[in-house]
């Protein structure tokens, strides 16, 4: 069988996604490989020696210097990488990462002196996307290597690697671009590589490109110079150290727009020709956001650029990579009838990715299973970067995440913060749990620590790990020497990061005293062991109260509850005591009769007194308990519900409509009488409240109107045409549709 033959064969397989049932084989044409001398392979190398999915640490990357030819018009690319090695510990075998590519040679050398090191049989484990090398002698402690692969790849259209998207232009013709995303695991789609986040380097990059595109890379371009008749290559300067995950490039056609941060930063939005004219407000968005985190983590932003991208095919909000992010095209091109929704939604994203160039880039976890450590505190932190850019943006009326964390784990099995992860899979790791439990674990760590000492110890974290890979206890050991009340967060933090799903306080009032107690919240759909109550979980609360005096004036107290019971003193004069005061704790709170009722009536009297996270949580906390039958009636959810038609914020009702659709389902499936109750009056305060809002807009009203409006309008349209026989008197407003 010739080599050609063999290549086109191995092309087929790929395309097909056959490889997974070779195990492993020789690479093709690995030119360090005696040809035709089987003798020359060891006895004990008739078996690859590694056997895990992560990489051994015997040997570390140090520099990549990369090159790639990719051809779009014929949905392939070409490439070379070298990498320079240490080698940390005496081994015989290299292995690293490689998917989808045909590796054509490979050749490993000594530095400095160059001396070729034989490689016995270079393997790919594809169940493992791993390169092995085996090679004749040992490689000894402290040797520095250079690791040269030649490869090629192809450019498929879809969503991973180094990929290929199309757009049409303004005359309709089909254009492309080929871009990157690589996180979490498929930098390795793109070049041979280590490609795990603790094994950071630096990169050095040079594109072939055609001379009417343009390419791009973390780091600003360092000349281009004629390559052949039609062809440029462009060299660009090298990265500072970071994760493989995080480099990125592309080969595009595309205009921009640039603007200088007070620091001297370019900051440059990349889109389509025919496009650019939208891209001012998040470049402007862009500039104001870049300047409040740089001056609020104390740490300069340690590139000379930072270039935002708009990609046709982007699975992903964003992705932070470092110096080139990228972005889904809804983010950037905001025309000028955006509606508020969109312009809040691009602006939170360009904060939350603007906001990873420190946590997650300068500073990043060690392994997938900490990603929460990048995606939870950027989370929190973008909605910092929100208020910076609009003060009316406050995280009190802002700040979602815990609303749908709660509810996903509410609805689904999930898994705990750190929980292990070894799978080659990585696509369930990216769901509520990092994101937005994340970001609600640290807004309950500032509540607990106090604003100044957080931000504090925060930009301690950063400067103790620069550029370095960190494990959630490095991030509890900096913000403990930060708290004033010496909290070991170590000890804190134990069962929050450990457990899945959250705890429920119970707050029963009994004069002068409040006893309150702590037990997991179970719902039916998230079950945890009940039958033994010895071995549920107990967590550390940062439990903050209000109490309420006759005046409507709160005295607000709080107690690190580590047991499963406590008790509260308070003043006899109290009308009220609302627990969670604040909304900042990531858990529910339930009271007895009378303390739900007063509630209730001070919702009916005046539910400003309550920010709109207090207020959406109480009616999240109330919804749930009904339909998890903490509750046995439904009138303490209906009561509480009878004063939405005086609410004009978001919150509420967003956390009402995602509980009340909670209770249909459970309507669906149990036909109980009491759920039916919940979703009838949730109809009749919905489409009230619309009538009184009016169905259109009115010019310069307040933004919150305007969402609540939409929200309720498509809300009440989803219902309307999934029921249009049960609810069809709530289905006038508006002109909404009720035909299926």
């Amino acid at each position: 069988m010739t080599m050609k033959l063999c290549s086109l064969l191995l092309i087929l397989c790929y395309n097909l996604d056959l490889k997974q049932f070779f195990g492993s084989c020789y690479i093709v044409n690995g030119s360090s490989l005696p040809s035709g001398d089987s003798s020359a392979q060891p006895a004990e190398s008739k078996e690859h020696r590694w056997n895990n999915i992560r990489l051994p640490k015997s040997i570390i990357p140090l520099e990549y210097d990369i090159f790639l030819h990719p051809n779009l018009s014929e949905w392939r690319f070409s490439g070379k990488v070298e990498i320079r090695c240490m080698v940390q510990e005496t081994t015989d075998f290299i292995v690293l990462h490689s998917k989808d590519l045909i590796i054509s040679d490979i050749t490993v050398t000594t530095l400095p002196s160059n001396r070729a090191i034989k490689i016995y049989r270079p393997l790919e484990i594809y169940t493992a996307d791993q390169i092995y090398l085996e090679v004749e002698q040992s490689l000894h402690k402290d040797t520095e290597l250079l690791l040269t692969l030649v490869f090629e790849g192809f450019l498929k259209m879809g969503i991973s690697g180094f990929y290929l998207s199309q757009y049409f232009d303004a005359n309709f013709e089909t254009r492309s671009i080929a871009s990157t995303q690589f996180e979490p695991i498929d930098a390795r789609k793109a070049f041979p590589c280590f490609d795990e986040p603790e094994f950071k380097a630096n990169f050095s990059m040079s594109i072939v490109r055609e001379r009417n595109h343009i390419s791009l890379f973390n780091m600003p371009l360092v000349q281009s110079v004629p390559y052949s008749d039609d062809l440029m290559l462009d060299t660009f300067q090298q990265t500072v150290k970071m994760s493989t995950y995080l480099v990125a490039f592309a080969v595009c056609e595309y205009a921009s727009r640039s603007k200088l941060s007070k620091s001297g930063v370019n900051i440059t939005v990349y889109s389509p020709k025919d496009l650019i004219q939208n891209v001012d407000y998040s470049l402007d968005a862009a500039v104001t956001l870049f300047d409040f985190f740089n001056s609020l983590y104390e740490i300069p932003y340690p590139l000379p650029k930072l270039d935002m991208i708009s990609i046709p095919n982007l699975e992903a909000d964003g992705m932070e990579n470092w110096g080139l992010v990228t972005y889904e095209q809804i983010h950037l091109n905001i025309v000028k009838n955006t509606s508020f929704e969109s312009k809040l939604q691009a602006t939170l994203t360009i904060s939350h990715e603007i906001a990873h160039q420190w946590f997650g880039n300068i500073v990043t976890m060690r392994w997938w299973s900490e990603l929460w450590l990048n995606e939870g505190i950027t989370s929190f932190m973008s909605y910092l970067g929100l208020e910076a850019f609009n003060q009316d943006w406050s995280m009190e009326k802002m700040f979602e995440e815990k609303i749908f964390s709660m509810r996903c784990e509410d609805s689904n099995k999930t898994r705990s913060l750190n929980h292990p992860i070894e799978a080659p899979d990585f696509s369930a790791t990216f769901d509520c749990v990092p994101y937005e439990k994340g970001a609600s674990i640290v807004r309950m760590l500032r509540s607990l620590l106090g604003e100044q000492p957080f931000l504090n110890g925060m930009k301690e974290y950063l400067k103790r790990h620069l550029y370095s890979n960190v494990e959630s206890y490095d991030l509890w050991e900096v913000l403990s020497t930060f708290s004033e009340d010496n909290v070991d967060l170590g000890f804190v933090m134990k069962t929050w990061m450990s457990e899945r799903s959250y705890p429920v306080v119970t707050v029963i009032r009994d004069g002068d005293k409040v006893h309150i107690s702590q037990e997991p919240f179970i719902s039916d759909l998230n079950q945890m062991v009940e039958d033994n109550p010895e071995s549920l979980p107990i967590w550390c609360i940062p439990f903050i109260y209000g109490c309420m005096d006759q005046n409507g004036t709160f005295s607000v107290d709080d107690l690190l509850l580590c047991e499963k019971t406590g008790v509260l003193q308070i003043s006899p004069n109290t009308t009220l005591v609302k627990g969670n005061y604040g909304d900042e704790g990531y858990y529910r709170v339930n009271y007895d009769s009378e303390s739900w009722k007063a509630i209730a009536e001070q919702l009916r009297n005046n539910h400003t007194i309550f920010t709109p996270g207090e207020r959406a949580q109480l009616l999240s906390d109330a919804l749930a308990f009904t339909s998890s039958n903490i509750l046995n009636s439904t009138s303490i959810a209906t009561e509480l519900m009878s004063y939405l038609e005086k609410e004009r914020s978001y919150l509420p009702w967003l956390s009402t409509t995602l509980g009340v659709g909670s209770s249909l389902k459970k309507y669906e499936i149990t036909k109980e009488k009491k759920y039916d109750l919940i979703v009838k009056n949730y109809l009749d305060v919905a489409s009230n409240t619309l009538a009184a809002l009016g169905c259109e807009g009115i010019k310069n009203e307040a933004e919150s109107l305007e969402r609540v409006r939409k929200l309720l309008k498509d809300d009440l349209s989803s219902w309307c045409k999934a029921y249009p026989y049960t609810i069809a008197k709530y289905c006038k407003e508006c002109g909404i549709n009720s035909r299926k």
